[in-house]
């Protein structure tokens, strides 16, 4: 391995973005709420005609009202509820970015045929085409508006579909007895040397995941494009630098968004928690991937699937090895999901305050 470089010199940048780098599409302050749904009702007041304005409303309003329904049932009830409020909150979503869909869409995503039927998890799988011209395909516009690419129709396996979940993932690798994919991410920090730009990405040399993560990440070439490693100024971290960009007054910002890109074509994951959101890298090729929030969806509509058409079946999941697994997604990601949306609508990272218990 190449002795590190000397670390940039420049000065840490004052008040930068708080999202950076998944979330700073607008320049604002980020949003803090503990009512996810009336910020949401909010923004599509602010920010739509009247017309499509209570076409949005509509749907936002069955989002709530099925993912606080889910809440109550048991536990074989809970992914039909919470996937027909993912759907609405999705077109809400589409609609807000101006996707011109028909008014009634197709779900864009199927179960294929005879799946189903062999109810093992590890052969399960979701089908979803390439976008439609008209638009009339939900689940791939979906996935080109959270930044993903269909090129062609696909089928995903659920089991690759929840090794991308961050969220998850400690338990993924503690059922399916795998190394971690995901390198956690203590924070990015944006640096400035007169009028050009970088960001600098610190590790923790003491976090477990980093150690067994570090080298297969550090050898992918689309990683040595974006960073290179600099001495720490830390004995206890590791960190990497990108490339300086150049920024002169209103062009500062438009840099820090160039280099957000860079990082975000890596493929960046997140958690939402009490301190805010937390990133990791995947050491998989973005391209064989969904984004986060996709991935999500895909997974609910599938478990979903099974409640509607064989919830006598349903329980089998919970009685085989990937019952803890499938019980944490249900618990952990439904709210995930519904800020991650949030956040990709505001253009900022949307938070819950500290106050809330």
């Amino acid at each position: 391995m190449p002795r590190p470089q000397k670390a940039n010199k420049g000065q840490v940048v004052k008040n930068p973005p708080t999202g950076f780098p998944a979330f700073i599409d607008k320049q604002r302050p980020r949003v803090l709420t503990s009512d996810i749904w009336t910020f949401l009702k909010h923004t599509v007041a602010s920010e739509l005609p009247r017309q499509k304005q209570m076409q949005a409303a509509a749907f936002l309003e069955q989002a709530a009202e099925f993912f606080e329904a889910a809440k109550g049932p048991r536990l074989s009830c809970c992914p039909v509820l919470y996937y027909y409020s993912f759907l609405n909150l999705a077109k809400t979503f589409l609609i807000l970015k101006k996707v011109n869909m028909p008014t009634a869409p197709k779900h864009g995503i199927s179960v294929p045929k005879g799946v189903i039927q062999r109810l093992r998890v590890e052969g399960q799988s979701v089908h979803f085409p390439k976008c439609a011209q008209n638009h009339s395909e939900l689940f791939p516009e979906l996935v080109s508006s959270f930044g993903g690419t269909i090129r062609k129709a696909t089928n995903l396996k659920i089991i690759s579909l929840l090794k991308q979940i961050p969220g998850v993932h400690r338990t993924f690798c503690q059922v399916t007895n795998q190394s971690p994919s995901f390198l956690p991410i203590k924070k990015f920090v944006l640096l400035r040397h007169q009028d050009k730009f970088c960001a600098r990405m610190i590790l923790d040399k003491k976090d477990k995941d980093v150690e067994l993560t570090i080298v297969q990440i550090r050898q992918r070439q689309a990683f040595r494009r974006v960073f290179h490693q600099v001495s720490a100024g830390d004995k206890t971290e590791i960190w990497f630098e990108t490339e300086c960009v150049p920024g002169i007054r209103r062009g500062v910002y438009t840099a820090i968004k160039v280099l957000a890109a860079q990082i975000n074509g890596l493929g960046i994951y997140s958690i939402l928690t009490n301190n805010g959101w937390k990133y990791y890298l995947s050491n998989t090729s973005v391209g064989k991937n969904l984004p986060q929030l996709a991935s999500i969806f895909a997974i609910m509509f599938y478990l979903s699937s099974i409640t509607r058409y064989r919830p006598y079946d349903f329980d089998k999941i919970f009685s085989g090895k990937f019952a803890w697994l499938i019980s944490e997604f249900l618990q952990t990601q439904p709210i995930q999901y519904a800020y991650g949306v949030a956040a990709k609508i505001a253009g900022v990272d949307v938070v819950r305050p500290f106050a809330v218990i």
